[in-house]
């Protein structure tokens, strides 16, 4: 993927969702077609907790079915960093399992200012993935 596309409504729905259950990292899918980002999947953090995630495996499968029932393409994995910079932690980088897809990273360190990040993760090294807000 060249670049990462999102709406202003799809980056506010994602941030009302970190905001409704901070202190908590909060995860999910985003799926859209060729690149532009159409919907946000939330996907319960097993975890519950502010610097570790797992996504609920039922709601994940139930997710990436519906993207692919809806003719989208998972586009990234989400997930939050309440207190962190919206760049990958070493804790991602050592669990990253999808080294092709995007990752999404939305820091809340400052409530007031969120910042995103997106990068692939592949053998441990980290790439930034060109995205933009249209």
């Amino acid at each position: 993927m060249a670049e990462l596309i999102l709406s202003r409504a799809l980056v506010d729905e994602m941030v009302a969702h970190a905001a409704a259950l901070y202190p908590e990292e909060v995860c999910g899918l985003l799926a859209g077609q060729a690149g532009r980002a159409s919907r946000f999947y939330p996907v319960e953090n097993i975890h519950h907790s502010p610097v570790a995630y797992e996504m609920e495996p039922v709601q994940q499968i139930r997710a990436m079915l519906d993207i692919e029932a809806a003719g989208l393409e998972l586009l990234a994995i989400v997930h939050s960093h309440p207190h962190g910079p919206a760049r990958p932690s070493p804790t991602d980088v050592a669990l990253a399992y999808y080294p092709d897809q995007v990752q999404l990273i939305l820091s809340l360190a400052e409530p007031e200012r969120p910042a995103l990040g997106a990068f692939t993760i592949r053998e441990g090294e980290v790439r930034a993935v060109a995205w933009g807000i249209e």
